[in-house]
């Protein structure tokens, strides 16, 4: 309490000694054309600020203000010395409206403060050292410049490419950084000018076909409303389009009056951060949001905190003593004093300044150019503030700032101010291609309307419902009208199909059997591949062989067959005739007297035929000319059955042996087969840039067939190789010919796939929810989704599919082939059967004829013999006519057999008697 009561009676002796010190008034100098109203109430109203105070030194500012109609530098210079001559102790003005630096040089000249609130020339240090006497308070062209590239590379905006839409070229000066970065697309940055008063439908008609999503735009703030209307009309208000507006008055144009549900773009500003006064508890009312501030535009701020920086350098250069009253004119003279004043405005604290600065952080460095500054960055939309930037720290966001303070200031909205519409659900439209099993048009059953994107079916709208309901968004399919993937014509220099779409922003992804290229990756941005995949051939499948009945007769020709039946009558003919010449091969028979030729035409022909089947025979030559006759015809029979086997497998194992292709490369040498893919898709991309020999000549001979090779759509080419029958071959990619093979059962697939690629979800360059999509295709790939998905509509799809051949090996021959081997025998069994027949009903008629009774009675018995399987030896009896009763029966059959004895045993013995007497002769 002591300490206290000390220091309350120190505070009154010290007011008592300066109650009488009369208050000294300094006069400064401003300079405005008359239409600059509101800079000149910035500059009353700091005057009256500072004026307010109630402080122990007492100083008032006297504003002498002077106006210009027009830019004249003589006007100008009239005006400096007049102000020079009214002893002001600094200058304030004029803004960069004139072109002339005379008041610059006057102050030079007198050493009297020159105070500047806006950009004037170049920021250079030989232009910088020539105004020693000049400070500007306006944030550095050079700084600002390096704080929209940090911004424009990170976030929130993150751009790699953009369109810079500026009003007058004195602008590019606050963008030299972004304009020396870096080109990561061929498009780069990409300049437009424009000017007040221009029809803006030009504009944004140019920067839509740029098909650029983000655009930079640096005009002043009384037009940014105007010219972001026109915008509307040209579809570049999404919420997928992105806005960077540079001019730190933005939030002064009432911009945030457009958002509605037509208006969805992101727009981002930049402003100096203005100066919070710490909070104050009272009772006022908290529903009361208090008085506008009237200093609202950058100039506006800029004179009021240069009005605060030259009143605080006064208080801390002169205090207590008296300010020294400038004596100087046009004509000569130098104030001292103002070389004190500017050193200390450089060097002066900004920290426990009265009044306090409108702006953060006003630091002039050695040239009197403002260097230190922070930058906010905010949602013009809405009004909320995402990042700070400072020249130390560099873009830091705003949330990870506040998070070190305890409490967080809140700018209280009125009710109904703003329409949350950009915190709805996002809905993306998808550009997409009609082609099975992907994307098709569902069938409506009658009585059933399908609306949105019911109306659709297949792999990709199954995966993208499932992706959208994950990441929680909408989207409505659009099929592109050319039914096309996205090809770029280098002679129209333009894209088509999908790809197209998306770089005229009339979709946010593209989706369908899509592949992932390098050339499209230059326009457009891929998710993670959802199917990995190659490319095959598609061929149809072969005929099988005709079934020919005789189809074993094949490898020799009709002519050979009957050139071998004909040697087979002649040799067995000549045989014959040989063999009665050969001594040899007569042999004696029953009868002494008598030889017999073994080797009759029947013999003859069968050993031949035997010969000929390999099977051997129980008649051979004995004779040296008939053995060796016969080893000639051995040699012959076996050449001529082993070159029969040998054609036999080769007509077996034909059809691995016709020539049929069998991978790509026996498709590109051969001439008879064409083959084709689909024109401007990714397969035919990849054989006409591929460096590889086959690949290389496949493409030429694709491109050189008449007529055309090259077809519009899968669909068309898998119904010319089912149409051509075996003239047409066609490469595609493995999903969609598995697919297409599965439902045709007269298509195969030739080769191994050779290429790999790739299938993606395509989107616009940049895009922010790319990296959401990756996530989520990662996802449904780990849950195994993505196979599912797979064997649903590519193996298992709900039509009707072919069922797998079993297999079979190449040499196997079924029962149609060997009918006609199986019909020769049942001939050959028949024929002999019938000989058989006839052989025994002529025997029958012969011992009916020799026993003189019935042929009946004769097949009778000896059918009745036949009946009897188990005898097997046949009496001749059984033709004799039966005498009555068993006794002449019996004596018949005894007096036969005596006779017929007797007969043979008289017979041996005349052979007996004569042998020696024939070899007697000999």
């Amino acid at each position: 309490m002591k300490l206290l009561f000390h220091i309350i009676i120190y505070t009154i002796i010290i007011r008592a000694l300066y109650a009488n010190v009369e208050k000294q008034i300094l006069n400064i100098g401003a300079i405005f054309f008359k239409d600059e109203t509101d800079l000149e109430a910035a500059f009353d109203t700091a005057v009256q600020d500072i004026n307010y105070l109630n402080q122990e030194y007492q100083l008032e500012f006297n504003p002498i203000k002077h106006y210009l109609s027009e830019d004249d530098s003589v006007i100008l210079q009239e005006i400096a010395c007049d102000l020079l001559q009214n002893s002001v102790a600094a200058i304030i003005g004029p803004s960069s409206a004139t072109k002339s630096d005379i008041v610059n040089v006057l102050c030079n000249m007198t050493g009297i403060p020159h105070l500047q609130f806006d950009w004037h020339g170049e920021e250079t240090d030989a232009v910088l050292s020539k105004y020693l006497y000049t400070i500007n308070v306006a944030p550095s062209v050079h700084v600002l410049s390096q704080a929209l590239m940090d911004i424009v590379q990170n976030e929130p905006l993150n751009w790699k490419t953009f369109t810079i839409a500026y009003e007058t070229s004195s602008d590019l000066s606050r963008m030299q950084h972004l304009l020396a970065w870096k080109q990561f697309h061929k498009t780069g940055i990409k300049l437009i000018p424009f000017h007040r008063d221009d029809d803006y439908r030009v504009l944004w008609k140019v920067i839509k076909n740029s098909r650029e999503r983000n655009v930079l735009i640096d005009c002043p703030s009384d037009i940014i409303v105007e010219l972001m209307r026109e915008s509307i009309n040209f579809n570049m208000t999404t919420s997928f389009n992105s806005f960077f507006l540079t001019n730190l008055d933005t939030h002064t144009s009432g911009i945030d009056k457009l958002l509605s549900d037509i208006f969805l773009s992101n727009v981002t500003s930049v402003r100096l951060r203005s100066y919070i006064p710490p909070p104050v508890h009272s009772e006022t009312d908290v529903f009361d949001p208090g008085e506008k501030d009237s200093v609202q535009t950058l100039n506006q701020q800029n004179i009021y905190d240069a009005l605060v920086l030259l009143y605080n350098a006064l208080q801390q250069t002169f205090q207590p003593d008296p300010i020294p009253v400038p004596e100087v004119s046009c004509e000569g003279g130098f104030w001292e004093s103002g070389n004190d004043l500017i050193d200390k405005m450089k060097k002066l604290d900004q920290k426990h300044l009265e009044p306090h600065y409108k702006t953060q952080k006003l630091t002039v460095n050695s040239f009197g150019i403002r260097d230190d500054f922070n930058l906010e960055i905010y949602d013009v939309m809405v009004d909320d503030t995402l990042n700070v930037w400072n020249k130390q720290h560099g873009l830091v966001v705003y949330d990870n700032l506040i998070s070190n303070f305890t409490r967080k200031v809140f700018k209280p909205k009125k009710k109904g101010d703003h329409v949350d519409y950009q915190k709805k659900k996002i809905k993306y439209t998808v550009a997409t291609r009609i082609g099975e099993p992907y994307f098709m048009i569902r069938e409506e059953p009658e009585g059933v309307h399908f609306e949105g994107n019911d109306r659709f079916k297949g792999y990709v709208v199954d995966l993208l419902f499932e992706l959208a309901k994950n990441l929680h968004f909408d989207f409505v399919f659009e099929p592109v009208p050319d039914n096309k993937y996205g090809a770029y014509d280098p002679n129209t220099n333009e894209w088509d199909g999908i790809v197209r779409q998306l770089m005229d922003n009339q979709a946010q992804m593209g989706i369908c059997d899509l592949t992932i290229t390098q050339e499209r990756r230059t326009v457009v941005d891929f998710t993670v591949p959802f199917m990995q995949l190659g490319v095959q051939i598609l061929y149809s499948k072969p005929p099988p062989p005709k079934k020919e009945l005789f189809q074993f007769l094949e490898p020799f020709s009709v002519a050979v067959w009957l050139c071998l039946l004909i040697a087979l009558f002649l040799m067995s003919l000549v045989y014959v005739v040989l063999a009665r010449f050969t001594p040899d091969e007569w042999k004696t028979q029953k009868d002494p007297n008598t030889v017999e030729l073994t080797w009759t035409l029947r013999n003859s022909f069968y050993l031949h035929i035997n010969s000929i089947l390999q099977v051997g025979c129980d008649i051979l030559p004995t004779a040296g000319p008939m053995r060796l006759f016969t080893t000639f015809w051995w040699i012959f029979a076996l050449l001529m059955a082993q070159t029969y086997l040998a054609k036999m497998t080769s007509f077996i194992t034909a059809s691995k042996m016709d020539g049929t292709i069998q991978n790509l490369h026996d498709l590109v040498q051969q001439d008879k087969i064409q083959f084709g893919t689909v024109k401007g898709g990714s397969t035919s991309l990849f054989f006409s840039q591929s460096s590889e020999t086959d690949y290389r000549l496949a493409w030429n001979k694709m491109k050189s067939f008449k007529p055309e090779a090259l077809t519009k759509d899968n669909k068309e080419g898998v119904d010319r190789v089912k149409h051509s029958k075996g003239r047409y071959a066609y490469l595609l990619e493995t999903p969609i010919l598995q697919y297409y093979a599965k439902k045709n059962c007269d298509l195969m697939p030739i080769g191994d796939p050779f290429g790999e690629k790739f299938y993606g979800i395509a989107v616009p360059l940049n895009a922010p929810y790319r990296s959401e999509l990756n996530v989520g295709i990662l996802k449904l790939s780990e849950q195994g989704f993505l196979y599912k998905l797979k064997r649903e509509w590519i193996f298992h799809n709900n039509t009707v599919l072919c069922e797998d051949a079993p297999s079979t090996d190449g040499t196997q021959m079924d029962m149609q082939t060997l009918r006609g081997v199986f019909l020769v025998l049942q001939l050959g069994i028949g024929v002999g059967i019938i000989i058989g027949i006839a052989e025994f009903f002529w025997y029958i008629n012969k011992m009916a004829v020799r026993e003189k009774i019935s042929p009946k009675l004769a097949l009778a018995r000896d059918f009745k013999f036949f009946v009897n399987f188990w005898k097997q030896i046949k009496p001749l009896s059984i033709y004799k006519c039966p005498e009555a009763g068993s006794q002449s029966r019996g004596s018949l059959m005894p007096s036969t057999a005596t006779e017929t004895n007797s007969s043979e045993k008289h017979k041996r013995k005349v052979k007996r008697r004569k042998k020696p007497e024939k070899d007697a002769k000999v």
